[in-house]
């Protein structure tokens, strides 16, 4: 997903530590180094379900145009749109996207970026009034959530609830909520409250993720990928999966109930309907050796260029690898490395490598806009 503006202050206080590594984390970080094996590589990820993409700002650079028609015939059938973020921001190709992604045969959608350091009855306002703007039909209304921005579990399920009421109320239909694994089980406290909303998880992986958080039993949409390679999109796109067949879809968009109930299943081969993804399997892997070698490199314990072999050794070819080691580089010379974060990534050893992904790429947009 796309981020915006974000206060500097909030941003110091929560990732300002990237030095204060405990003794008991390094010294699990270099054991973890020192028994690093290397990965095979795996076939490229297949299953059987209408896919779609999502889009903001990021995916027009200096102004280029999205192909929306190139997008529809390599097999995307819905796409999401960014409307808003936070107060006072509408993404500018919000109403153009929607309209030729609309008469390119797509089920459109939208998705409100959540900055919860600020009124949720506000930023549901502003995200309805954008949604007036939309071609109908359309998919449900989105709730990005990613950022606790100086909240504990308490607040921050207060404001959510706050947000999904107000905007349920406000356009008469039941929201989505996109979020990614960590940031629910840990700022969230893995709440289980909003289990009847449709769960749209950001989860980086070649199988469709069973550990699904927050007592959902089933994904309604699986974002895949954040680098996804679509014809028609001059970036690198996030690329999604509909939790079901293309009636179920056509039924869910019009607000029809379906019942999905399950975890995606194993089909057709993604490389035939397009957007080629790589690194998958090895995105699905734990995290622990990576994640304890990005500490150890923090903590001044290992050189930052040991971090593109502890990368490799996990199965992730050399170019992504380094695409890692210069986000963590920069984050590190920043200030910004979410140290707490990973402490807590390498405490648990639930997470992916994929997981991790997510927590750098956010900490980094978070950076860039306080810059």
């Amino acid at each position: 997903m796309d981020f915006l503006t974000h206060d500097r202050a909030t941003v110091r206080a929560t990732h300002n530590r990237a030095v204060l590594i405990p003794v008991t984390a390094l010294i699990t970080a270099l054991a973890l180094i020192a028994t690093l094996l290397g990965a095979p590589r795996a076939a490229a990820f297949s299953i059987t379900s209408p896919q779609g993409v999502d889009v903001a700002s990021w995916q027009h650079p200096q102004g280029a145009a999205i192909n929306w028609r190139e997008v529809s015939a390599a097999g995307h059938r819905f796409a999401f749109v960014k409307a808003t973020e936070g107060i006072g921001y509408l993404n500018p190709f919000f109403v153009a996207d929607s309209k030729q992604a609309r008469n390119a045969g797509m089920l459109i959608g939208s998705y409100h970026m959540a900055r919860p350091d600020s009124s949720a009855t506000a930023q549901a306002a502003e995200y309805a009034a954008a949604l007036a703007t939309q071609p109908q039909p359309s998919l449900p209304p989105v709730l990005d959530i990613e950022y606790a921005e100086g909240l504990g579990p308490a607040q921050l399920s207060s404001w959510v609830r706050e947000f999904v009421t107000e905007i349920e109320r406000l356009t008469g239909r039941k929201p989505i909520i996109y979020t990614y694994r960590y940031f629910w089980r840990e700022n969230m406290a893995n709440t289980a409250e909003f289990s009847d909303y449709p769960l749209w998880l950001a989860a980086y992986e070649n199988q469709p993720p069973s550990d699904i958080p927050g007592g959902w039993n089933h994904m309604t949409f699986w974002q895949r990928a954040d680098n996804g390679v679509v014809p028609g999109i001059v970036t690198v796109s996030d690329v999604n999966l509909f939790n079901g067949g293309e009636q179920q879809l056509n039924d869910f968009s019009a607000g029809i109930d379906v019942n999905l109930g399950q975890v995606l299943t194993a089909g057709i081969d993604l490389d035939a309907i397009g957007g080629q993804i790589a690194e998958l399997e090895a995105l699905g892997s734990s995290n622990r050796e990576l994640v304890g070698a990005i500490l150890a490199v923090a903590a001044g314990a290992l050189a930052i260029g040991a971090l593109v072999a502890v990368a490799q050794s996990q199965g992730i070819d050399l170019g992504p690898a380094t695409e890692i080691v210069n986000r963590v580089r920069d984050l590190i010379a920043s200030g910004d490395l979410p140290v707490p974060d990973l402490e807590a990534m390498l405490r648990s050893g639930d997470y992916t490598i994929g997981d991790l992904l997510i927590l750098l790429k956010n900490a980094q947009h978070f950076a860039e806009q306080i810059g």
